[in-house]
Parts: structure tokens; C-alpha cells; sequence
């Protein structure tokens, strides 16, 4: 079989030559695997991540470098549409991701899987501010996309192996703002999973910061729902009751019971809540025009600055 293997990078010039050795000295082990690619797709780097591959003159390595830093997904979409294997394994270039577990992922591929994840064990060395929040997420997103039975945990996701049909697929969905892992997730075909060990990092720091983990989960949840929408309707409609039986309230009182109507205060305090709750409403009806708006300019996802070993651009 003819393997890619896609290697996202930014500002990884430390750590981008170790990863690639070590996919080629787990590669030579699988005997099946006939033809290797290795696509490393430099998301705009501001150090020689680019120049350092380039400079290894291997013909199986391939380079790209975007012509601005897109996020790690989009690079990865880019690394897709370039890879020409029959199976497609998409890993980081910080070194975290094991990929001697390879083996094990190509003969789930055999017994069936087109999709095959790679789970890390456990969750348990990072913090309980980021390891419940992603459960928690993942819970709602199952729920989401109706796949509450699924017995794959993506909270503990990290890289995962496509079989050319589920590659193509992806290639055919263009829309800009999405998550991939949600994409993979919403296509479907026959999953399964490995599990391994979480390493860590070769050198430097983790580009993915709380900012970084709420756009994701943000564009994921809009990409793939329209819960947020009904949400913001069925709390519109509360709060029209609330202020109806308030308002019923207050004349009734004013009426019978002769008592004063509530002051300044209360004016206020509900000016407050309902101009609150109107502006998140608007919000959230405003993330669904603006991906509309940036969807119907057709605008490429991404352009190749540079290429290295015969990659069209």
C-alpha cells in the first residue's frame, strides 16, 4: 500500500526533524507499506521550520509553506489535498504523538475502519480546567450530531489514520470555517480506535492556548448545529413570559393593592437582564450571518507560498 503522512508545523524548527526520523524508522517496520510520502505543511513559521526541511533532501519528504498562519486544521486540510496514498495519517511535529502505534491503526484499517483514531490513555497529567470542560464538550457535541452511542471518546483524540475514501471526502466538503475533527466526526463511514500514551513535547511550548480551544470548540458546535439558534429562541420566548406575567403583576398590584410600583432599581436591574440577553441573542444569530457572508466569497482556504519536491501549487 502508498501511505502519506501529514506533519502540520509552526515554529517547530526543533522539532520537526525528529518527528519525520521517527515516522520513517516505524514506516521501514511495516513491511505492507510499499511508498511513503511524508508532507510537512509549514503554517507560516517565523523561524526555518521550512528551510530545515527542505534542507533533508529526501525525496519522500514533501513541503508546503502557507502564505499566513491559518490554524493547524487548515493546514492540515491542505496536507490532505496534497497527499496521494491510499491511507492518510495526519500527526503533530511536536513530537507528542506516538506514531509506533501505526501498526495497530493499519489493521484495524484492514479489518474495516476507514477511520481510525489514536486515543491517549488518559487525560490525567494535564489540568481539571482543561480535562472537564473537554469532556464536557464532547458530551454536548455527541448529543449534537446525534451520536450519543458512540464508542469512540474524541475528548481524548489526538491524531487519527483516513483511508483514501474518507480523504476524498473531506477534500469535496469546502467550507471555510469548520473544525476537521468535527468534520471527520460528521462524515461517518466505520470508526474504530487505539489507544497509546501521551509523550511529551520535544522542545518549546504548546500553541494551543484557552483562546486558541474556544474558537475550536466555537466553530464546531456552530459548523455542525443549529442548537444555538433555538436556544436563543426558546430564551427569548421565557424571557417575553417572564416580562408578560411581570407586567400582569405589577398593574394588578397597582389596582387592588394600591402599593407602590417598584422604583428606579427594578427598572434597571431588568433593563439590564433583558439588554443582556437580547445582545447575546443577536450574538449568536450574528456567528451564523457571518460564516454565510465569508462562505457565499468562495475565497480559497489557503495559498501555497512555497513548495518543495514537485508539489503543485
Amino acid at each position: 500500500m502508498n501511505l502519506s503522512i501529514i506533519i502540520p508545523a509552526h515554529n517547530e524548527a526543533e522539532n520537526i526533524k525528529n518527528t519525520i526520523n521517527e515516522a520513517f524508522s516505524v514506516t521501514d517496520k511495516i513491511s505492507e507499506i510499499k511508498k511513503l510520502e511524508v508532507i510537512v505543511v509549514d503554517d507560516h513559521s517565523s523561524d526555518s521550520t521550512y528551510a530545515g526541511v527542505v534542507s533533508l533532501g529526501d525525496p519522500r519528504i514533501k513541503c508546503i509553506r502557507l502564505s499566513r498562519n491559518s490554524g493547524s486544521h487548515t493546514a492540515l486540510r491542505a496536507g490532505i489535498r496534497k497527499a496521494s496514498g491510499e491511507a492518510v495519517l495526519c500527526i503533530s511535529a511536536d513530537g507528542q504523538d506516538d506514531p509506533s502505534c501505526l501498526k495497530d491503526m493499519l489493521e484495524k484499517r484492514k479489518e474495516g475502519a476507514a477511520i481510525v483514531w489514536a486515543l491517549r490513555k488518559s487525560r490525567k497529567n494535564e489540568s481539571w480546567y482543561v480535562r472537564k470542560p473537554a469532556e464536557l464538550f464532547y458530551k454536548i457535541l455527541f448529543y449534537l450530531l446525534s451520536a450519543a452511542g458512540s464508542k469512540i471518546d474524541l475528548s481524548r483524540a489526538d491524531f487519527f489514520l483516513l483511508d483514501r475514501i474518507v480523504a476524498d471526502a473531506i477534500n469535496a466538503c469546502p467550507e471555510r470555517n469548520t473544525s476537521l475533527l468535527g468534520l471527520i466526526a460528521w462524515l461517518g463511514f466505520n470508526q474504530d480506535f487505539v489507544e497509546y500514551e501521551r509523550r511529551r513535547r520535544l522542545s518549546g511550548d504548546s500553541k494551543w492556548s484557552l483562546t486558541s480551544r474556544f474558537s475550536l470548540a466555537k466553530d464546531w458546535v456552530i459548523a455542525f448545529s443549529g442548537v444555538p439558534l433555538k436556544i436563543a429562541s426558546l430564551a427569548g420566548i421565557l424571557m417575553s413570559i417572564v416580562g408578560a406575567l411581570g407586567a400582569v403583576y405589577i398593574i394588578i398590584d397597582s389596582l387592588f393593592f394600591s402599593n407602590i410600583v417598584a422604583g428606579w432599581t427594578t427598572v434597571v436591574v431588568l433593563i439590564l437582564l433583558l439588554s443582556g440577553i437580547q445582545l447575546t441573542i443577536l450574538g449568536i444569530i450574528g456567528e451564523y450571518l457571518w460564516r454565510n457572508l465569508d462562505e457565499s466569497r468562495r475565497r480559497p482556504l489557503y495559498f501555497i507560498e512555497a513548495a518543495a519536491q514537485n508539489i503543485d501549487s
